[in-house]
């Protein structure tokens, strides 16, 4: 980490994933698909063509070279940028012990 990186841990380049917004109910509000920016072991960094409301929780599945893991996070922040896309940052709630092996080996 350089001297003005104040992330916990380490971040590894962009991935596909699909997602979904769940209510307290747990049914599905939002569907779609989106790209990483970053991802780490705590959250993930997405890159979406809609706004995710802060607060929502988020169900998703990594696409990580041939393997697929299943994470659930809270949504920390969402950005709009110039280009017209939102940069959204998650907070993973919910990866099992072999979805942090998976994530941890590809970081």
């Amino acid at each position: 980490m350089s001297p003005k990186d104040q992330r916990q841990a380490p971040r590894a380049d962009s991935l596909n994933l699909s997602f979904f917004c769940v209510d307290e109910d747990g049914n599905v509000t939002h569907q779609g698909m989106g790209r990483t920016l970053n991802i780490s072991t705590a959250g993930i960094l997405l890159e979406t063509s809609e706004q995710i409301p802060q607060g929502k929780t988020v169900d998703m599945e990594i696409a990580m070279e041939n393997e697929i893991i299943n994470a659930s996070g809270t949504i920390i922040h969402s950005t709009k940028h110039e280009d017209g896309t939102f940069h959204t940052g998650i907070h993973f709630t919910l990866l099992s012990d072999e979805a942090k092996n998976t994530l941890s080996a590809y970081i």
